[in-house]
């Protein structure tokens, strides 16, 4: 008899426990097994690369809310559906998102319509972030299976109903596009309107510029795509601005991006630069589908996947793998806005009210000077200032001076009122450089204020994190140059609190002593109690009472850290080198001597 070789050890050990995985893994409910799924739910703006499976996104074809079951089209006075809630694990707080923005924006204080703005686009991304991979656009209706030729007699999206030819962009009707009018009809419903109703402030210009520019009007929609017309959009790739460009792309075209200045926010200049940029892509391609699609992805990667897939034709590149599926959604997405803009009330919106163009004077404003000076000069609010130059990053006008936008027929008075304010008058900003060895309790006590308003008043969220020529905002109400002479506390002054190691600024001049450099640090240095309070707390101290007896100062002790220097300490406690350097303990510690 023929015997069968067992199988090696390790496979015998190794089959039961899989077996029981298996019978295991069977009996879980369907709703705990992975599914393809998983990745649109975890809220990304941009959804993950992957190759296309027509069977797995059928099954995964949501079914579409936005249309009733009997398959009659949506009803214009039903209130708007609202997107599904992302799941509150993966929502950003407040807090943590406006960080993000603060460090990205190097540091400016976002306003409140900055703050709506970044909420805003984030919503409108992680709704459309659900649709974005559904290659179908929703289930098909169940009524279309009962009777299909009752199912198919209406069109509820009027898709029907589009004539290409009233547009002077590339319009077609197939299922990517009808996903996204769904959407905008749907879900997008309240996005779309909150887009729809800031149109006539800017539509208008960019109509006319486009036109002038030979190109076509329609581009518009590009842009409501793109930012909704919001000027204050700014996504989480660093995009700002009507046309959202990037820093790089926007200084390529002309665009000034600075501390004090982004003209990517500002309507004019930014249509200006995407005026240039989408002629470049058109004349590239030679097709706005694929100009479109570069604006978004980069023409660069566009080029490769026309060279990877042997094509031109936009529709057979997205059926394959060769674009980020953000890109493959986008041109559709600019095709179903212009389809819905063109005929807003057909899907129920209103049509938003004729608004009169932006209007204004230009006036040369020379130096920096601040912003609600300058609104008073103008005879208006410092909202309305700020709307009509959204550029401004700062609460002032650069130190080089700005052609600074006021309302209509305010020339003349603007600058009359202004010529009236006494130059020490008109600027409440003030700016520091740093400078090797400083540290921001320095600089603080330097101009008489706190680490606390510094820090707020250039968000600064680490306060070690300063490097030598960062421009820092001394804010509004702080003092000038320490003073020249020490002002006297006596000992009914609260003592200080123990500062806070401060790291200094990038390379910082430290002090050294004639044994080791270690032995500086942690040496008590004995300063004066006359200066023992910081400043800021001069309110706080009790009045100076009649003179008395001379009695030796009570003093306070102050551990030295790393990077500190003696002047440096001098000027914290508002005492002077010679002053330090008298006392006792200063005096028995070892010699100091600068270095760097």
């Amino acid at each position: 008899m023929t015997t069968l070789p067992l199988a090696p050890v390790w496979i015998r050990r190794l089959a039961l426990p899989s077996l029981l995985l298996w019978l295991a893994l069977g009996d879980l409910p369907a709703e705990a097994r992975p599914s393809a799924e998983d990745g649109a739910r975890r809220g990304f703006v941009f959804p993950p690369f992957r190759r296309k499976d027509r069977a797995r996104d059928e099954q995964q074809a949501p079914v579409d809310p936005a249309l009733p079951a009997d398959g009659a089209g949506p009803d214009p006075d039903a209130p708007a559906a609202e997107p599904p809630a992302a799941p509150a694990e993966l929502v950003d707080t407040p807090a943590e998102g406006i960080w993000d923005w603060v460090d990205r924006m190097e540091g400016e204080i976002p306003s409140p319509e900055q703050v709506a703005a970044a909420v805003e686009v984030t919503a409108e991304q992680r709704a459309e972030s659900v649709v974005a991979d559904d290659l179908l656009g929703g289930d098909v209706q169940v009524q279309f299976y009962e009777d299909p030729a009752a199912a198919l007699a209406s069109d509820p999206l009027f898709l029907d109903q589009v004539d290409p030819s009233e547009f002077d962009i590339p319009i077609e009707v197939n299922d990517a596009v009808e996903k996204w009018v769904r959407y905008f009809t749907g879900d997008g419903r309240k996005y779309y309107d909150r887009w729809l109703s800031r149109a006539p402030l800017y539509q208008p210009m960019m109509r006319e510029r486009l036109a002038a520019a030979g190109l076509p009007q329609d581009l518009v929609y590009l842009s409501m795509i793109e930012s909704g017309y919001n000027t204050h959009a700014y996504s989480r790739a660093d995009a700002a601005g009507l046309w959202q460009f990037i820093e790089s792309t926007g200084r390529v075209y002309d665009l000034r991006i600075d501390w004090w200045v982004d003209e990517r926010r500002d309507p004019e200049a930014a249509l200006g630069a995407a005026i240039t940029f989408l002629g470049e892509l058109h004349r590239m391609f030679g097709d706005w589908r694929l100009a479109w699609a570069s604006y978004n992805g980069g023409p660069g990667r566009v080029r490769k996947a026309v060279r990877n897939s042997g094509t031109s034709d936009f529709w057979k590149i997205a059926e394959g793998s060769y674009l980020h599926p953000e890109t493959e959604n986008y041109v559709p997405k600019i095709m179903a806005a212009a389809i819905i803009g063109k005929h807003p009330e057909r899907y129920g919106f209103a049509v938003p009210a004729a608004r009169d163009p932006l209007s204004y004077d230009v006036v040369d404003v020379k130096g920096s000077v601040a912003l609600e000076v300058l609104a008073r000069c103008a005879g208006t609010s410092l909202d309305d200032l700020k709307e009509l130059n959204p550029a401004l990053r700062r609460y002032a006008t650069p130190p080089e001076g700005y052609a600074l936008r006021v309302p209509t027929g305010r020339h003349d008075t603007f600058l009359a009122a202004l010529d009236a304010v006494p130059a020490a008058e008109r600027s409440a900003v003030r700016r520091h450089t740093v400078k090797r060895g400083e540290t921001l309790s320095i600089i603080a006590a330097r101009y008489g204020t706190t680490v606390d308003e510094l820090s707020h008043a250039n968000q600064l969220r680490n306060v070690n994190r300063i490097v030598v020529g960062m421009n820092l905002v001394i804010p509004p109400g702080a003092g000038a140059e320490p003073p020249s002479k020490p002002t006297t506390l006596l000992a009914q002054a609260a003592p200080p609190a123990k500062p806070a190691p401060a790291k200094p600024a990038a390379e910082p001049r430290q002090a050294t002593v004639s044994h080791t450099a270690a032995a500086a640090v942690g040496t008590p240095v004995v300063v004066a109690a006359a200066m023992m309070a910081l400043p800021g707390e001069a309110a706080k101290a009790a009045p100076a009472p009649a003179p008395a007896p001379p009695k030796p100062a009570p003093t306070a002790t102050h551990t030295v850290q790393r990077g500190e220097t003696l002047s440096g300490l001098a000027s914290r406690y508002g005492t002077d080198v010679a002053r330090c350097g008298r006392s006792t303990a200063c005096a028995a510690a070892p010699s100091w001597s600068a270095s760097g």
